[in-house]
This record gives structure tokens, C-alpha cells and sequence, in this order.
């Protein structure tokens, strides 16, 4: 399959007066439109499609994830890898650091986190700058890998997910929207449950 559009479901806008930093306006797991997979009981299927996506480039997201590791103290980059580990963060720790895990995070929320991760207004100035140079471009991302059901005597049938953010970052009278996408996919059963895919990510590190 190629030319995939995508949909992505928790799309809520969070109106309000704007500063300087970086708001969440959508954040949640993506259903990647007609990747949906039915694998028969004890087998194996193979998965190869091509996505393409407005957002920014996989180096920005790799980029943007080490900028603010490296601003953390030692402690909190360990707290920090944790995230990256949780399957909400979709690999990159950002994601759930902005977003508290919830669906949208407003200016205030932000940095509020910040504040408790313990950067300085002169770090979060370095990530805003950062963030407010992205731009969306179309993106293709080539996807292969394998959906296991070999240990099931039962068919199982789901669709493939990612983790998308979409913020809007503004510094004194300039704003921009950007939406991330993480690397990590996976595939859901239609019963909620998680399937098993041996598969690299969407991009790596850089």
C-alpha cells in the first residue's frame, strides 16, 4: 500500500490567551487510516506500507529529545529515559514530558512541568527557540515488519497505531503550529489488546 492518509483520533483544541511557550493542542494515539491487519491462527504476516504525513522531520524530533535530555540534571535524565521507555511516549520522551499523558496541555501546564524538571527560564527559552523554527513538511516513511500469532490457535485482527502531538509554540508576536510523530508503532486487536510485531521504527536515532 502506498499514499496512506492518515487520522488521528484526541483531536482538542484548548483555546485561551497565549504566551510565550508551548501549548498542546492534540495529543494522543493515531489510527494510521487502512492499516488494519487480520492474522489467521499460528502464522505469521508480514507488513510493508509507505505513510505519508504534514509534520516535522524525523531529525528535528531526534534533535529536539536529546536538546532537552541534555538540559536535564543527571537524576532527572534518568527519569527522563523512563518516559522514552512507557509505549505512550511512542520512543521519544518529549512526548509524554509535554503532555503529562493527557490529550492537551495548555501554556501554564508546560511550564509548570518544566519548572519541575528543574529548567531554568533561560533553558526553556533555548526549547521554545528550538520548537518555534520547526516547520510541517510532507514526510514518507517506508514501514516493514511482522505481526506474530504463532503462539494463538486464534485469528486476531487489529489496526496500526503512532503517537501524535500537535503543539503551537509562541515567542513574544510570532506563533507556529507543528505536529510531531513518534517512531514507534504498534498494533492494536480490535479488542484493545496489544499484538505482538517484530519491526523497526518509523526512524531511528540520528
Amino acid at each position: 500500500m502506498s499514499n496512506l492518509s492518515t487520522v488521528f483520533a484526541n483531536s482538542v483544541d484548548n483555546s485561551g490567551s497565549a504566551t510565550d511557550g508551548v501549548q498542546v493542542t492534540a495529543y494522543g494515539q493515531g489510527q494510521v487510516s487502512g492499516v488494519t491487519y487480520t492474522v489467521p491462527a499460528h502464522a505469521d504476516v508480514d507488513v510493508d506500507f509507505t505513510l505519508n504525513m504534514q509534520c516535522v522531520t524525523p531529525e528535528n524530533v531526534n534533535a529536539l529529545d536529546q536538546l532537552i535530555r541534555s538540559l536535564l540534571s543527571a537524576s532527572k535524565q534518568h527519569e527522563y529515559d523512563q518516559l522514552t521507555k512507557k509505549t505512550s511516549s511512542g520512543g521519544r520522551g518529549f512526548f509524554l514530558f509535554f503532555s503529562g499523558g493527557g490529550s492537551h496541555s495548555s501554556y501554564s501546564q508546560t511550564t509548570h512541568t518544566m519548572d519541575s524538571w528543574g529548567l531554568t527560564r533561560e533553558q526553556q527559552s533555548k526549547i521554545i527557540d528550538t520548537m518555534m523554527d520547526l516547520v510541517n513538511k510532507t514526510q514518507r516513511f517506508e514501514y516493514k515488519g511482522t505481526i506474530q500469532n504463532t503462539q494463538y490457535d486464534y485469528s486476531v485482527s487489529g489496526s496500526m497505531f503512532g503517537i501524535v502531538m500537535d503543539a503551537t509554540i509562541q515567542k513574544d508576536e510570532k506563533h507556529t503550529q507543528v505536529r510531531f510523530l513518534a517512531p514507534n508503532l504498534h498494533l492494536q486487536g480490535n479488542d484493545g489488546s496489544s499484538i505482538p510485531t517484530i519491526n523497526p521504527p518509523l526512524y531511528k536515532n540520528s
